[in-house]
């Protein structure tokens, strides 16, 4: 999925609150033709409303997320992950993933002596940021697929 165009525009704008109306006259818009284009990208998850006096539109986690990738493959990847077996492992493995954007979707485990085999189909992340965010906690990374 990549973000150019009028999307990308919009969403540019999107980093902080900012209602339909104030946005529309940024845009040179109608703010009706605006509203249709902000729930197709609502629906897709990528930016969250508010109503009421404090309201307006920003974007989500991940539609910052796209916005600075610019593109994100909508596939996943299937990790083999080698460790120092240890209390936590699996859940600071897991938070370091969340806290790039990722969502694991599957997990397997094999202990080998002190070692832990983890098998991972991770979402919306590429290898360089896995390696990244787990560099200090693991001792191997591989793509399965």
């Amino acid at each position: 999925m990549k973000v150019e165009g009028i999307t990308k525009k919009i969403m540019e704008h999107l980093k902080e609150p900012i209602t339909i109306k104030e946005l529309a006259k940024k845009l040179n818009m109608h703010p009706k033709n605006l509203d249709v284009k902000i729930r197709v990208i609502r629906d897709l998850g990528l930016v969250e409303t508010r109503k009421g006096r404090k309201g307006g539109v920003k974007l989500t986690r991940e539609g910052l997320y796209l916005l600075e990738k610019g593109e994100i493959t909508l596939g996943a990847l299937k990790l083999q992950i080698v460790a120092k077996d240890r209390i936590g492992l699996l859940a600071d493995i897991s938070s370091r993933i969340s806290k790039i954007g990722g969502n694991i979707t599957s997990t397997v485990l094999e202990r080998e002596g002190d070692k832990v085999i983890i098998y991972l189909v991770v979402e919306n992340v590429d290898k360089d940021e896995i390696e990244t965010a787990l560099k200090d906690t693991v001792e191997k990374i591989s793509v399965i697929w």
